[in-house]
């Protein structure tokens, strides 16, 4: 007769939970990628089954005093809209890129350039309201913010204005008008805010700020 000692029920104990506690995390596992697989297919569906092609060019320029600096810095720039989700008649998520040309009165470190890609939320008020009273009959209001757009500059420095490195966020806050024309051609117009910055991600963080910028451009 085989007798099984302590040690050897005790293996196999151990041995069995080990294949319970395998077989849970497998089972685990494949709930977390069919959960993730939802995930992603609601993504999908969201972005690209109620969207459209946005095709809006924009061209910019303007500039005004640095906060916290006493350098004046100015710009022009082009803005690329190729992306639109409708997700209400009154909330419209835009996929951009831009190329911002910077310059500044300051002495040294007097330019640099920053290419972005953004993301940009649009609102339009409900009709009736107090910016439709302000706007002529053939405006339609709207008010954009940019956040988090990452960006590659061309150099750290802005006259006193340090960067830690070549990598910042855009983001813009702005308020403007869609105006038709006779033949349904859509005109852009927007006053803005535009601001890089690195977030805080970096300690070497002086924001560079265009107070005033003047948008205009078309959408085909």
């Amino acid at each position: 007769m085989r007798y099984l000692t302590m040690e050897t029920l005790y293996t196999r104990d151990i041995k069995s939970d080990s294949g319970i506690c395998a077989a849970m995390q497998k089972q685990a596992t494949l709930s977390t990628l069919n959960n993730f697989r939802w995930v992603l297919r609601a993504l999908w569906l969201t972005l690209f089954c109620h969207s459209a092609v946005a095709d809006e060019l924009l061209f910019n320029f303007g500039g005004g005093p640095q906060p916290g600096s006493s350098q004046n810095n100015w710009s022009v720039g082009l803005d690329y809209n190729f992306y639109r989700f409708e997700r209400s008649d009154r909330q419209h998520i835009l996929i951009g890129a831009s190329y911002t040309y910077i310059g500044t009165d300051a002495a040294s470190n007097d330019s640099m350039y920053a290419v972005s890609v953004y993301p940009q939320l649009s609102l339009f008020p409900v009709e009736g309201s107090w910016p439709y009273s302000i706007m002529p009959s053939w405006a339609e209001p709207y008010f954009y913010v940019r956040f988090l757009g990452p960006s590659y500059i061309s150099s750290n420095r802005l006259g006193d204005r340090q960067q830690a490195h070549n990598f910042a966020f855009q983001a813009q806050i702005g308020v403007g008008a869609i105006v038709k024309t006779q033949n349904d051609t859509e005109i852009i117009l927007s006053l803005s805010w535009k601001h890089f910055s690195n977030a805080n991600l970096y300690d070497d963080n002086d924001g560079i700020d265009l107070p005033v910028m003047f948008n205009f451009g078309i959408k085909f």
